[in-house]
């Protein structure tokens, strides 16, 4: 089944950014599919005169999606694009009363299509949709029939300016990621040419001519049966820094002991006496160097496999470029974060009437501004975090803090967002929790803060617990606890992971950027400690995080003394 869906959401292409756009492209119209299938299932089973409606909306649905879906397939996937988002954004400026799509409930439903143009046709499109949306806007807003005359109201600028903000942060996003993809393309494309082809040569003459092996600039080493080294090549030695002579006749675990953590050197092991085939490259760290590694069988004139030849490559400089990508990722972070808060700042001024007065809809416009313009901020933030993480520039600044202080400060920032939603935000510290403990507060109210607002956004009743507790004389403990939705067993495995989300109904109502918990797993890591989840759909969740009493940092002291 699952080869079915994805042989239809592809479609062929000779290039591989039309193709990603049109499958991104088809999946869109495969949920809209579903959604109008599910709109008829309801609008069939209430049966009512509210949604008769819904019987010529939903098929007429089904016809659109079917025709964008083969224009997209058989005639032309940016066409087909450009359809769906100027339909779409249609459908928005129609689905509401002209007052609501202006300044009202649906005014930001126009920044999904803003998003959708930059990932389904060019990066740039999310200006164009921009424009198109607040000249559709601006079409509402200026001219409003009502019994037959016609009414003037102004243009509702500062929605205009979210829209290009917005269209702003959309088309970095795509640009930067379709930059890593095409650099992505080309190095794998390059490497995995020269790998396989290195591999495969290898294998069929390395028995017969030493002198191939003294001109590759790759490292190769043969080894028998047994993982003994029986040939290896200069550019081995340089890699490794091995003299010849300690790696030609030693066993396998011998030669990569101390140089390569263990986990890495099972799967070398495993690779080198039982590969079958050429394998997928490994990479891995050796000493101070990261390398790549192919392994493939070594056969005689008779197909029988007489040992395993693996070809090292140097991959540090490569692996260097990633944490420039990581360090870039983050210097953009900062630039973000400059016209943001720019945009906060201004639309504060015009909300406390700095330049002067004020209409009701014109606030109401500066506080969606305001709102998403934050929201853009907290994202940019996180994947400022993310980069820092990832780089490993991230230092903590261990010191003692009380943690009444730290409790009643996160409790003051989350308790209106808390009572936003009529929910119970309650906190307790066990007696037996110290007064004060060692550690960077600053990075821990950044843990609380993610978890205590992630249990908010996804509990709509009941309450959110936050208690400090003595798992064990040596460890202190958070667990925050909420009454929410709960979180499938399938998906706990992976809602720590960078850019993840539990894919359900309940979180496409929510947004996010799905750093939060993966932020928070890697802060506490720095830590040394560790955290867990417990949950059951429809019983909410439990986060726990386990922190030493003792950081390492401050046990090492004496000694540095």
């Amino acid at each position: 089944m699952k080869k079915i869906i994805n042989e239809l959401l592809t479609i062929p292409s000779t290039d591989a950014d039309d193709a990603r756009r049109r499958k991104l492209l088809n999946i869109l119209l495969m949920g809209m599919a579903v959604l109008a299938l599910l709109t008829l299932s309801a609008a069939l089973i209430v049966d009512t005169a509210d949604v008769t409606y819904l019987f010529f909306i939903s098929p007429a649905m089904l016809v659109l999606i079917a025709a964008l879906f083969a224009i997209n397939r058989y005639v032309s996937g940016p066409v087909a694009s450009t359809l769906f988002v100027l339909v779409f954004t249609i459908a928005i400026a129609f689905a509401d009363e002209p007052e609501q799509v202006v300044n009202g409930r649906s005014v930001f439903l126009f920044t999904i299509p803003i998003l959708m143009a930059s990932v389904i046709l060019r990066p740039w499109a999310s200006f164009v949709v921009a424009g198109l949306s607040g000249l559709v806007i601006s079409a509402l807003a200026i001219v409003e029939l009502d019994h037959g005359v016609l009414y003037f109201h102004a243009i509702p600028v500062p929605t205009l300016l979210g829209f290009f903000a917005f269209a702003l942060v959309a088309w970095l996003s795509a640009r930067s990621l379709e930059q890593a993809l095409v650099d992505l393309r080309i190095l794998n494309r390059e490497l995995d040419q020269r790998v396989v082809e290195r591999t495969r040569d290898l294998a069929e003459a390395l028995s017969r001519n030493q002198a191939i092996l003294e001109g590759i600039a790759d490292g190769v080493v043969v080894f028998d049966n047994h993982g003994t080294a029986t040939v290896a090549n200069p550019a081995m030695t340089s890699i490794a820094d091995i003299p010849y002579e300690e790696i030609v006749g030693q066993d396998i675990h011998v030669l990569i002991a101390g140089d390569v953590n263990e986990e890495d050197q099972e799967i070398i092991y495993d690779l080198v006496r039982n590969s079958i085939m050429i394998s997928p490259r490994l990479k891995f760290e050796w000493g101070k160097k990261t390398l790549s590694a192919t392994f493939a069988p070594v056969r005689d004139n008779v197909g029988k496999r007489t040992g395993t030849v693996a070809v090292f490559r140097d991959f540090t400089r490569e692996a260097e470029l990633e944490r420039l990508k990581s360090t870039f990722v983050s210097r953009v972070s900062h630039e973000l974060r400059t016209p943001l808060n720019a945009i906060i700042g201004y639309a504060d001024m015009l909300r406390e009437r700095v330049y002067g007065p004020v209409t009701d809809d014109q606030q109401q416009a500066l506080d969606r501004v305001t709102v998403n313009a934050r929201r853009q901020l907290g994202i940019v933030n996180d994947l400022l975090d993310q980069a820092q993480i990832e780089a490993g520039t991230i230092k903590l600044r261990v010191e003692p803090f009380a943690t009444a202080d730290l409790i009643e400060d996160v409790m003051g920032i989350l308790s209106v967002l808390a009572q936003s939603k009529d929910l119970e935000l309650a906190h307790h510290i066990e007696a037996d929790v110290p007064k004060s403990l060692p550690g960077d507060p600053q990075r821990l109210q950044q843990v609380l803060i993610n978890l205590i607002d992630n249990a908010i956004k996804f509990t709509t009743q009941g309450s959110v617990h936050v208690r400090l507790y003595r798992p064990n004389p040596s460890h202190w403990a958070i667990e925050v606890s909420d009454t929410g939705c709960g979180i499938p067993l399938e998906a706990q495995s992976y809602i720590f992971d960078p850019f993840q989300q539990v894919d359900n109904s309940t979180t496409r109502k929510h947004t996010g950027s799905g750093l939060g918990l993966a932020i928070v797993k890697q802060l506490v890591q720095l830590m040394e400690g560790e955290v867990a989840v417990k949950s059951k759909v429809g019983q909410g969740s439990i986060f726990t995080v386990v922190l030493p009493l003792v950081p390492m940092q401050i046990q090492e002291e004496p000694h540095e003394h």
